[in-house]
């Protein structure tokens, strides 16, 4: 039926298309037009009219009717289209609303970057406390105290710590390089020998000769150390790597010094040996006490005493006897808590916290100062328990008023750097961390520093084996191996 009115509709526009005159002329199209449309209402058999322009005269033709219904669907189609369109447009502006509500920055399309919005600065420029220096002002506080101070004339040293400030500040005053190493150290070293004369009064008299053997061990242990501490510098190496350099100065300065004295008749081994104790704990009851804060630390490395030499082992021994499990130092390990410790050294990497280091040695320091402090109080009694009445008694109690604690020794090394320390006790029993010493510090970022170190560390070590040794023995260690048995 539609195909038969769309056949009709176009007969009706052929036929009105050829009556309708010239089409030319707009003013008798129009003229034309009129006539037609009047006729098309007054015939009685309608002539062919376009279906467009007189549908709403014929509306019940087929032509009519089929483009009424076509603009009919047209209307529709509109109306739904205006109103997908006005649903889409407010669907996209909550979108964008959304996204300009939870971000920072707007996306310009036509850079194809983003615009940061400016913020304005903070009104409080109050940085957080460092957790470090809380500890060491709560330190201060705890039972005993423990304080860092710096040198001066005003805090008054015992004679013990003073004796041993003078012996290393004078020892490192004077020629300590050998004058056979000046060539290598300006082939290595231009910079330090040209012009400044850095290191130049720390060279030997060239009539003081040494052995070529130890020349020549001498200088390839400060050059390993040298490249090893280079390679950790220059690659941000991590504290582990700087341990190492560490124990390697350690080490050497021990087997230099020994080798050097030549010291073989007793035994091959030094009395001192380098631990690691990174991994182990301080005994909890020697450590400074604090209502609100505990300080359990750890440290690196500690010279210890050892029995493997035969010295060592004639004085330690005889304690194991008489006084099964008790140890001789403030760790908890099964070997090191049994030897007697009195140096540590703390280590950071390049850049590392030197606040951390030095509230890791200090309470290592305090809780071992602790340790000999109770150990020296045992073995007085135990040779109370055994000493005839009368004039040893008066004896026993004049040493045990008037006798200091000798002092505990550290490094702490924060890449190349090492500074020195020297810790003691005083008579209430509070800790004193005294330094660093300027005149002692020393490093490893260039040869003649690590044979200044060097140096620095067997003299430190022939101090723990002369002084402090002496002293460990006739206080502590003969005490506690005298027998209480009747």
């Amino acid at each position: 039926m539609e195909l038969n009115q769309c056949d009709d509709s176009v007969s009706y526009l052929s036929a009105w298309l050829a009556t309708s005159g010239d089409w030319s002329d707009p003013a008798a199209l129009h003229n034309n037009t009129k006539a037609d449309l009047h006729d098309a209402v007054t015939a009685t058999t309608p002539p062919p009219s376009p279906p467009f322009l007189i549908p709403r005269y014929t509306p019940t033709s087929p032509a009519s009717l089929y483009w009424a219904k076509r603009r009919s669907r047209g209307r529709k189609r509109k109306r739904e289209g205006s109103m997908s369109d006005t649903a889409s447009n407010a669907s996209r502006e909550t979108a964008r609303t959304r996204a300009t509500a939870t971000t920072t920055s707007s996306f310009n399309i036509h850079l194809n970057k983003p615009i940061l919005k400016a913020t304005p600065p903070s009104s409080s420029r109050q940085r957080s406390p460092s957790p470090t220096r809380k500890v060491l002002n709560s330190l201060k506080h705890a039972v005993p105290s423990l304080r860092v101070c710096q040198p001066d004339a005003r805090l008054q040293q015992p004679s013990a710590v003073a004796r041993l400030r003078s012996m290393l500040i004078s020892r490192l005053s004077r020629a300590v390089i050998p004058r056979f190493l000046e060539t290598r150290l300006r082939a290595a070293d231009p910079d330090q020998f040209e012009e400044s004369h850095t290191y130049t009064h720390l060279l030997e008299d060239p009539t003081v000769e040494h052995p070529q053997a130890y020349l020549d061990d001498l200088w390839y242990a400060i050059d390993r150390i040298y490249n090893e501490a280079r390679h950790c510098h220059d690659q941000h190496l991590d504290e582990s790597a700087w341990v190492k350099v560490v124990t390697r100065v350690l080490e050497s300065a021990v087997e230099l010094a020994h080798n050097h004295n030549h010291d073989f008749s007793s035994s091959p081994f030094s009395m001192l040996r380098v631990h690691s104790i990174q991994t182990q704990a301080i005994q909890e009851s020697l450590l400074p006490q604090h209502t609100s804060q505990s300080f359990a630390k750890k440290a690196d490395l500690a010279f210890a005493f050892t029995s493997d030499h035969p010295t060592v082992a004639d004085a330690v021994e005889p304690v194991y006897r008489a006084c099964p499990g008790m140890p001789l130092s403030q760790m908890t390990d099964a070997y090191t808590s049994m030897v007697p410790m009195a140096c540590c050294v703390e280590v950071k990497e390049k850049g590392g916290d030197y606040n951390e280091a030095i509230v890791q040695l200090g309470i290592w320091s305090a809780a071992g100062l602790e340790r000999v402090r109770g150990l020296r109080a045992v073995a007085l009694e135990r040779r109370r328990h055994n000493a005839d009445i009368g004039r040893m008694s008066d004896e026993l109690d004049h040493a045990t008023e008037e006798d200091d604690l000798p002092p505990f020794l550290g490094w702490t090394v924060v890449g190349h750097d090492w500074r020195f320390y020297i810790i003691w006790k005083e008579k209430d029993g509070n800790v004193i961390v005294l330094g660093p010493w300027r005149t002692l510090n020393a490093g490893t970022g260039s040869h003649a520093e690590i044979l200044t170190l060097i140096v620095l560390v067997q003299t430190v070590k022939g101090w723990l084996e002369g002084e402090y040794w002496s002293w460990l023995c006739g206080n502590v260690l003969d005490g506690l191996s005298v027998s209480t048995d009747p």
